[in-house]
């Protein structure tokens, strides 16, 4: 059941705060925030973490997965940095460093901790010098360490530097952010043991669904547009706005106070996994058309080495008030079913 309750986050408001030293924001990043880049420039499968804790302290983080020729590799540090030099020139100087973990023993790992001390100095104050970034954007220029000339792809969804991609001058996409979260406490290691996303979705177990009688859900709140949608009797219902498809999907509607200039800042919420799990966001759909916003997303659980589907439907229903319509299935269960899960997801409107 947990892995399937759709959380309530608190919407923040939408107040220009800063970020890095001297960026207003238009999405102020939360402390525990992190963002994961595919990194192509190494000849083997590699990422880099970057997480947010305060306006002055981050974190770093490079891993790349075992090959049959070649061990795992990870390096993490974190650092403090000048926000007063950072704010006002756009220099990154270092004010404290944890040691590397694990603490380089080659000549090899020396270089990953460099390259991590490159990326901050260069990616940061690219995005401090870039300014605002109040919706999608890029800047081309040189950058020695991808090959020259690039394109620098921001996206304000993104945590921490809002960047999406860097593509080289050949087209090929040499940077590019895959996943991202929140920590949801102190003892939370899904930064720290993130370990990439497996490329083919495995399905556990699946089984064929029984329908069962159509049974019309409408939901109504007082002063505010109908949710309606069609499930049917093989759905038990767990309280007044969450029915569960025996252990493996569940469908559930929220509503939450959101004005719509905090309709960003809600998709960024969303997007971000939780307690090590991932949003894939390289098969991620997000579509707006008429006020409605379509959210499609993959999560990878990497506890339990599982997937899941999460749909997830927010309309207007009222005056700064919004619905959110969710559902999520395992991986098995939505290939197996997908025409009739797909049938209750395009059932939902409100009237």
């Amino acid at each position: 059941m947990k892995k399937f309750i759709l959380t309530v986050f608190m919407i923040f408001s939408l107040n220009c705060l800063f970020a890095l030293p001297g960026v207003q924001q238009l999405l102020p990043d939360q402390s525990g925030q992190f963002v994961y880049y595919r990194d192509s420039s190494f000849d083997r499968e590699s990422y880099v973490g970057i997480i947010y804790f305060d306006e002055a302290t981050y974190g770093l983080r490079y891993f790349a997965p075992a090959t049959d020729k070649q061990a795992e590799v990870k390096m993490q540090i974190y650092f403090t940095l000048d926000t007063e030099k950072a704010a006002t020139k756009g220099v990154i100087e270092f004010t404290g460093e944890t040691p590397p973990d694990p603490f380089p023993t080659s000549q090899d790992e020396t270089d990953i901790v460099n390259y991590l001390h490159d990326i901050a100095y260069e990616m940061f104050s690219r995005r401090i010098f870039l300014g605002e970034v109040n919706a999608k954007k890029s800047e081309s220029g040189e950058y020695a360490q991808f090959g020259g000339r690039v394109t620098m792809e921001y996206d304000p969804i993104i945590p921490v530097l809002n960047l999406s991609r860097i593509v080289t001058s050949d087209g090929k996409v040499a940077f590019s952010a895959v996943t991202g979260g929140k920590l949801v406490d102190s003892t939370d290691t899904s930064f720290s043991s993130f370990a990439g996303i497996p490329a083919k979705i495995s399905e556990k177990s699946s089984q064929k669904v029984k329908k069962g009688k159509p049974n019309k859900i409408e939901i109504e709140n007082e002063g505010l547009k109908t949710q309606v949608f069609t499930i049917d009797s093989s759905w038990e219902q767990k309280t007044a706005a969450s029915w569960m498809l025996s252990d493996f999907s569940v469908v559930s509607s929220v509503v939450l106070p959101i004005k719509d200039a905090q309709k960003q800042m809600l998709i960024r919420t969303l997007v971000l996994g939780r307690d090590h799990s991932y949003p894939d966001w390289t098969k991620q759909k997000i579509k707006e058309n008429n006020g409605k916003i379509e959210l499609d997303q993959i999560f990878y659980d990497s506890q339990s080495k599982s997937f899941k589907y999460d749909f997830k439907r927010i309309e207007t229903i009222g005056t700064d008030t919004k619905s959110i319509f969710a559902l999520t299935a395992n991986a098995g269960a939505y290939t197996k079913n997908k025409s009739y899960f797909d049938k209750i997801i395009d059932s939902y409107s409100v009237k």
